[in-house]
């Protein structure tokens, strides 16, 4: 005999029936779901540094993205009475960066329906809170790598003299932060010089200060809150001792994370782009704008959760929080790493 229940998560108040094989099992959970899947998208984007630090584009089918390179023309006087034939400039130095998508990113975690009901805490929410912070954690460590790969790329991407100089940029700090004796005002200082020095690489290639931020790790970011010249208005400076924040200096947004210095990395089975392989291990800051990397998305972080088929079988729910995405280095000159010897 079937028995017809009212469920929370239902949706219209669509009834569940209460029999083997009833299909309607799973309706009473669809709102559940939605609101997991939302749990999750909400975790990872409170968690992640890096994103919408990066051009982003979403698509749907294919498996790669290419993203042109042009190089750059030139201006000059139009004599009167000359026609104006188009061979000004040379549109014929052009190359192109393509972004392959990463195999699929999951986090997952099996919940025992007995440890559910014997827990006084709401069990699903804590993880699929914690499902969403592991997908921003990879995410963030992957945009680290290959900001840090844009600063260390030495390649001309365009051949003509004219086009030259869309390299990344490397500031090595010297003994005025890695003296032993050197105070934390004194590294706080070479650090906020760095800044500024990477400023001036990326005025001297003409790369837009627009949506530019630099990122340091949690001790750096503190050693550039006591920088008297971080701070102190007579220098321009924006942020308070007592915030213990730093807004800003040489007009760059500065933000804190903790993949900036990360151990030497090995390509594994899913990586589609050899540039994730690198070693950040004496990585202190990264500095670069939106231009620098590239994300391709095919599937945004979401939640999926099994069916009453599983949860007969083995008597728990299976939560599993995936992403679909790739990286490249699109510009190289949009990014500067800050490092030690």
């Amino acid at each position: 005999m079937a028995v017809t229940l009212s469920r929370l998560g239902q949706i219209k108040g669509s009834a569940a029936t209460w029999q083997a094989g009833a299909t309607g099992l799973d309706t009473d959970r669809a709102l559940m779901l939605k609101l997991g899947s939302a749990e999750v998208l909400d975790a990872f984007e409170r968690a992640c540094v890096f994103k919408g630090k990066t051009r982003e584009r979403n698509i749907r089918g294919g498996k790669s993205v290419a993203f042109p390179i042009t190089g750059k023309l030139s201006a000059s006087y139009h004599q009167p009475g000359t026609v104006i034939s188009g061979d000004g400039n040379d549109p014929s130095d052009l190359n192109e960066r393509i972004i392959n998508l990463d195999a699929l990113m999951v986090a997952d975690v099996a919940i025992l329906e007995v440890d559910e009901l014997m827990s006084y805490f709401d069990v699903r929410q804590i993880y699929t809170t914690e499902l969403g912070r592991a997908l921003a954690v990879e995410y963030d460590k992957r945009v680290a790598r290959m900001i840090f790969a844009a600063a260390s790329n030495s390649t001309e991407p365009l051949n003509k003299s004219s086009n030259a100089g869309r390299t990344g940029q490397g500031i090595t700090l010297g003994t005025d932060y890695t003296a032993s004796g050197a105070t934390r005002q004194a590294k706080g200082d070479a650090l906020v010089n760095a800044i500024f020095d990477a400023r001036v690489g990326f005025e001297s290639k003409d790369v837009s200060i627009t949506d530019m931020c630099a990122v340091f790790g949690p001790e750096d970011y503190y050693l550039i809150t006591q920088s008297s010249r971080a701070i102190n208005a007579d220098f321009g400076g924006s942020g308070t001792i007592a915030d213990g924040r730093t807004l800003q200096v040489a007009g760059i947004p500065i933000l804190m994370s903790n993949h900036v210095t990360q151990a030497n990395y090995s390509l594994v089975a899913g990586d589609h782009n050899s540039d994730y392989a690198q070693n950040l291990s004496k990585c202190k800051g990264l500095i670069f704008n939106k231009e620098a990397v590239g994300v391709v998305s095919l599937l945004s972080p979401q939640l999926q959760m099994t069916g009453e088929e599983f949860r007969v079988q083995h008597q728990a729910d299976l939560m599993v929080a995936r992403q679909a995405l790739g990286m490249g280095v699109l510009r190289a000159e949009s990014a500067c790493k800050v490092v030690i010897p």
